[in-house]
């Protein structure tokens, strides 16, 4: 098939936007994965706050010290305010990473927003980003039993992975936990590799299932005179190639556990705010 064929064939029903219409403004979202979550955490975060709304950024995991919202370094959630708020528990001393408050201690704070939430004031709404995962800055993550970090109380779980992996063959330094996915190493990175990534990651994992998942493939398309930019075609290709194979999958009957209630695929590039999307159902 040609690329202007499949092209054709997503293109009237592919969605465009930023990160908050890609996860659909639903009130929690939790980034796992590897290859741009905490990019992806910060957009989000700044775009609910450009909004004059209230966001609280955590993560169940370690990051490096957040310098681009406000610091709330307590036990306690902050209390409910405009802006983008950065919470954590406390400072690892050995490597100067902030260290996360638990995944019971967020889904608490959660809960508590939930019982109070107004639907006739959405600026008192308060808006959750989480970043549920840790991957060493390397392009793709495997999961050991104990992970990821996911608040049961998340609306849209995100699974990012390196754009920039697509068609190169994956090699052990990208991937962070790699002894959990050895047969994956020294393939070509394609759709067919890919789907056999996705169907063992926790998309679909049964305890995850009623969430709102987006496998995000995350980053800039290709480089012309030294800039990146992204090539729009290019990722209805890559979208286009996905969505074939699951089907493809599915006449041959492979077996699935089970199945989030709502999957988005989605390229592009986190940074810039310029993703596009199709919902395989």
């Amino acid at each position: 098939m040609t690329s202007s064929a499949r092209r054709s064939t997503i293109s009237s029903t592919i969605g465009s936007g930023s990160l908050w219409n890609m996860t659909q403004h639903l009130s929690v979202t939790t980034f796992i994965g590897a290859g741009g979550k905490t990019t992806c955490l910060r957009s989000l975060s700044h775009e609910i706050a450009s909004a004059g709304l209230q966001v609280v950024a955590t993560t169940t995991t370690k990051v490096y010290p957040e310098e681009h919202m406000h610091a709330w370094r307590n036990l306690n959630p902050p209390p409910k305010q405009k802006g983008a708020w950065f919470w954590y528990d406390k400072l690892e001393d050995e490597s100067g990473k902030w260290l996360g408050p638990s995944v019971t201690a967020v889904d608490n704070a959660i809960s508590k927003d939930i019982l109070s939430f107004d639907l006739h004031n959405l600026k008192g709404h308060r808006f959750w980003v989480i970043e549920g995962d840790g991957a060493r800055e390397r392009k793709l993550k495997c999961w050991e039993s104990y992970e990821p970090q996911i608040p049961k109380y998340t609306d849209c779980a995100v699974l990012v992975l390196d754009r920039g992996l697509w068609g190169d063959v994956l090699q052990e330094d990208h991937v962070h936990r790699s002894h959990r996915c050895k047969d994956l190493l020294g393939q070509v990175w394609k759709a067919e590799s890919a789907w056999r990534y996705f169907l063992r990651s926790p998309v679909f994992a049964p305890q995850y299932e009623q969430m709102s998942w987006v496998i995000l493939l995350n980053g800039p398309g290709k480089t012309i005179e030294n800039k990146k930019v992204i090539d729009p075609m290019d990722s209805l290709d890559l979208l286009h190639d996905l969505k074939h194979k699951w089907l493809e999958t599915q006449q041959n009957a492979v077996a699935i556990e089970a199945r989030p209630s709502h999957l988005r695929l989605a390229v592009g590039d986190a940074k810039e705010g310029d993703l596009r999307w199709f919902d395989l159902w």
